[in-house]
């Protein structure tokens, strides 16, 4: 028998180690691997390691609750969300967190900085964040952290505090987006989408660029699902074929609310707007390539084609607005979750899941419908309160759900309580790390405060302050000192304020003292004075829609069916001279009930009566091709001339809808044109010759906007025409140009 010798006694020993060790885990998902990545052992987490653990947060922009279908809201089964609800599988659940401020820069500088808006100085969009100010990730750097921040940034000035960042300019585009960097823009490459390459760039700098002797903290900051809403075009069939579950109160009518509901400018019916928001007009296609246009135009022309054939009105409206938001905003989040995915893949095949903290969450909540709404900046439940999901193996139990009030106040001391540093004192949040653990904090908070501060501003949102506990929000709208109290045990919908119910007293007199004591304990100081202005978009009912009617009250008709009368008189030029442009002798007739103009010559036929700011309404019928005509208004006739000075919308069949100065050139942007005429020569739909068209123009103050068919087609500011009369022009070698439901209401 052969003696054994050192060797062969050290290589049965490590057999023997290595057979010895349990089998790997199964996992009920086999992940691929992802290319560029090299796949490493997962690190065992030791109890009592001192290893900090590295933090991905992953932060998206108006992102409702209920488009996680962890949270099992109505649309939870017709769009789920299975990579988001995996994090809150193997994690917390939090269904209390709110937001300090529903919009987006502000809530941002509140992370940044773990101050409310009225203390780090970013109050509203408009507002530049000062970032010399403290703020946490320059904290994290002192202690040892590498940081960095990949997506949108939206606070105007450049971020600090982070080793790398690569940010979107202001909103960002969906497609082919640029990115700003220290080093200056780098331009959008054509064929990429926003949300995938959010996840693809910060992937590539933990593959890649970080020191991997340092622990990390990445924010992945996505703009997806921020309106318009567009979609990669792997996900328009799916979504457009689906039919979204409408909120009860999708036909809220804001009774037992005050002002401020009653008066907003966010609805679905008369704010969300049929050309962008709902894609009637083929816009930004500018950054797709070829096969993303092509593929666009494949599934929204069926779209478009099929509305304007049965042409919804009223409610029925509102039903197919609300259907078209949901397929596109839902399918903007699928692409979010699927890049969840991706960065989870990531963090399993490359080591890093176990010493990762992943935190999801939102810059606020977002109206779906509900109360009839779109967009956010409302106390309302539904923009308050914002998802929140976070995994940290080893520490957070897997499937846990937390009802604590939580707020995105606290975000700052959380990443720094996670590193293991100190909490600077005048944050203003508290730390969930302990809520992490499944601790249960005797001193924990029992209500948060919010405050609002834009109007006049888009969506016309009066500012307010409040406060919400687990039973009751309260909500004062300071400008007209009205208030609101709901009861959220028995009208969670806060569909009913019960501030003037006797029954309701003590509860208002609580609620009143503890918003006396949060504006106190945050040295919240008076509001800002009310600044000047209006509105962005006053809102109008049924304006914009494709009901011919807005209602007969305020209107003013400019054509009896019968006559002339109002109308200037046609003339003729002195002997010899030519034919006046503003009128021909048998140039216009009534017949019919309608006014037509003749082809040829010129005729430009002005009403009498001189209007500043209007909504103007007609319908008109024109030849079939080979016409230039259109709708004047604000004109003024000068002394002695034949051309009046004023605007025009013209209805032809180049360019119809576009803003003309009279006598001067086209308003809109020349590099719009191209993109309307190519819309008009595949659908047919801004215009319709041979065939009855409605016409609408909006004038107020220098701000234009017209109107072919339900379609917007023209939005401009300009100064040069203040009032002035209506006008009729006709210009085309043959056919009958024809007018009838011709009114105006003057704002």
């Amino acid at each position: 028998m052969m003696k054994p010798t050192l060797l062969s006694l050290l290589l049965i020993f490590l057999n023997a180690c290595q057979s010895s060790k349990p089998p790997a885990k199964s996992t009920e998902k086999e992940t691929q691997a992802i290319p560029g990545v090299s796949k490493a052992p997962a690190k065992k987490v030791i109890k009592g390691e001192k290893d900090r653990p590295n933090i991905v947060f992953i932060f998206s922009d108006d992102h409702s609750y209920e488009a996680v279908s962890a949270y099992g809201g109505r649309l939870s089964k017709v769009a789920p969300t299975p990579n988001l609800d995996r994090i809150a599988k193997e994690g917390i659940r939090f269904d209390n967190c709110f937001v300090t401020n529903a919009l987006c820069g502000p809530s941002r500088a509140v992370i940044q900085t773990g101050k409310h808006s009225h203390l780090n100085g970013f109050m509203e969009n408009e507002h530049r964040f000062d970032g010399n100010q403290q703020t946490f990730p320059k904290l994290l750097q002192k202690g040892g952290y590498q940081t960095a921040v990949i997506g949108k940034w939206h606070l105007g000035t450049d971020p600090q505090g982070y080793d790398f960042w690569n940010v979107l300019p202001g909103q960002g585009t969906y497609y082919a987006p640029d990115f700003r960097t220290p080093k200056g823009l780098v331009p959008g490459t054509p064929g990429v989408y926003v949300t995938e390459e959010v996840v693809n760039k910060s992937i590539e700098w933990l593959n890649n660029d970080r020191d991997k002797d340092k622990p990390f903290m990445l924010m992945v900051q996505h703009k997806a699902p921020h309106r318009f809403w567009l979609p990669p075009v792997h996900l328009l069939e799916e979504y457009v074929s689906k039919d979204y579950p409408e909120p009860d109160n999708l036909f809220d009518d804001y009774d037992g609310r005050g002002t401020p509901a009653n008066t907003q400018d966010m609805t679905l019916r008369v704010t969300m707007d049929l050309a962008l928001d709902n894609k009637m007009v083929p816009f930004r296609q500018d950054r797709m390539n070829e096969a993303q246009k092509k593929k666009w135009n494949e599934v929204y022309d069926k779209i478009r084609a099929d509305v304007l054939k049965n042409r919804p009105q009223g409610d029925d409206l509102v039903r197919w607005k609300y259907q078209r938001y949901m397929a596109d905003y839902l399918a903007c989040i699928k692409s979010l979750d699927e890049s969840v995915g991706t960065m989870l893949d990531y963090l399993d095949e490359s080591g890093l899941a176990e010493n990762t903290v992943v935190i999801y969450a939102s810059d606020q909540g977002f109206f779906l419908g509900e109360h009839g709404w779109f967009d956010k900046r409302f106390m309302y439940e539904e923009s308050l309160k914002t998802p929140l999901l976070v995994r940290w193996p080893g520490v957070a139990q897997a499937g846990t759900v937390n009802k604590q009030m939580v707020s995105n106040l606290d975000f700052a001391q959380t990443f720094l309580d996670l590193a293991g540093l100190d909490q600077p004192s005048d944050m203003q949040g508290k730390s969930l790390k302990p809520l992490f653990e499944g601790k249960q904090p005797k001193d924990w908070r029992e209500s948060v405060y919010y405050h609002y501060y834009c109007f006049p501003e888009y969506h016309a949102v009066r500012r307010h302050d409040g406060v919400r506990n687990s039973r009751y929000k309260l909500m004062h709208f300071y400008d007209l000192d009205e208030w609101e109290l709901f009861d959220l045990e028995k009208d969670p919908k806060e569909m009913k304020s019960v501030h003037a119910d006797p029954k309701y007293a003590d509860a208002l007199k609580l609620m009143k003292g503890e918003l006396a004591k949060l504006r106190k304990q945050y040295k919240v100081p008076p509001a800002p004075k009310l600044r000047k202005g209006e509105t962005l978009f006053p809102p109008w009912r049924e304006f914009g829609t494709f009901d011919v009617g807005l209602g007969n009250k305020g209107w003013i008709s400019l054509f009896d069916g019968k006559s002339l009368k109002g109308w200037r008189k046609p003339f003729v030029s002195n002997p010899g001279e030519p034919i006046s442009q503003i009128a021909q002798p048998k140039g216009i007739k009534v017949v019919n009930g309608e006014i037509h103009l003749s082809p040829n010559p010129q005729v430009f036929y002005l009403h009498t009566r001189d209007f500043t700011d209007f909504i103007l309404e007609l319908e008109a019928k024109m030849p079939k091709e080979g016409f230039d005509s259109g709708v004047g208004f604000r004109c003024v006739l000068p002394k002695g001339k034949n051309l009046p000075h004023g605007y025009q919308s013209e209805i032809s069949d180049i360019r119809s809808g576009g803003i003309f100065d009279i006598g001067v050139g086209w308003m809109n942007p020349p590099e719009a044109q191209e993109e309307i005429d190519d819309f008009v020569k595949r659908t047919g739909t801004f215009l319709q010759p041979g065939k009855w068209n409605q016409i609408r123009v909006r004038c107020k103050g220098n701000h234009i906007k017209t109107w072919i068919n339900g379609q917007l087609s023209s939005d401009i500011k300009d100064d040069k025409h203040k009032s002035g009369v209506i006008g009729l022009q006709h210009h085309s070698k043959e056919g009958v140009y024809r007018f009838r439901n011709l009114r105006i209401r003057e704002i």
